[in-house]
C-alpha cells in the first residue's frame, strides 16, 4: 500500500510501530473500519517444532487491531480472544485482518482473523478496546 494515500495519523502511527519494523510488515490496508497487515515468516519467527511461532501470529493481529482502532482516535486494548488452529510454515505469507464490528464512546469491539496461503484460517478471535485521549469525540477519559 502507498502509505501517502493514509492520514496523517495513520502515517504516524506506522512510524512509530516498532512491530512493523521488526517483523517486516506490510500495511496493505488501514482505516477506521479496518486494517489489514502481512509479513513473511522468518526463520527467526520459527517456534521449536518449526512452525510460526504463536507471538508472530499474535504480533501481526495486535498491529492490524492497533491500526484498526487507533485510525480515527486513541485507543487502548483491554480485552483478547483469539483461537489459533494452525500455524504458518517458513516463507509462507500471513496476513492479519481487524474489522470493527462495535465503535461506541466507551467501547470498540474488532473481529480479528489470520490467515495463511490460498486464504487458510490460521486464527479468529475477538478484541476490545477503550478510546482514551483528547482526540476522543467525546473529549472525555473513558
Amino acid at each position: 500500500m502507498d502509505v501517502s494515500a493514509l492520514s496523517d495519523r495513520l502515517r504516524r502511527l506506522i512510524a512509530g510501530d516498532g512491530l512493523i519494523k521488526l517483523y517486516g510488515i506490510e500495511v496493505e490496508e488501514a482505516s477506521a473500519e479496518m486494517a489489514r497487515v502481512s509479513a513473511t515468516v522468518q526463520e527467526q519467527f520459527l517456534q521449536v517444532h518449526g512452525l510460526a511461532h504463536g507471538a508472530f501470529v499474535f504480533a501481526l493481529l495486535d498491529v492490524a487491531f492497533a491500526l484498526n482502532v487507533n485510525a480515527a482516535h486513541d485507543a487502548v486494548a483491554v480485552q483478547w480472544s483469539i483461537s489459533q488452529f494452525r500455524s504458518g510454515n517458513l516463507g509462507e505469507c500471513i496476513t492479519a485482518e481487524s474489522r470493527l464490528l462495535h465503535g461506541g464512546r466507551r467501547l470498540m469491539v474488532v473481529e480479528l482473523k489470520a490467515s495463511g496461503r490460498g486464504g487458510r484460517l490460521l486464527a479468529k478471535g475477538h478484541a476490545t478496546a477503550i478510546p482514551v485521549g483528547e482526540s476522543h469525540p467525546s473529549g472525555s477519559r473513558c
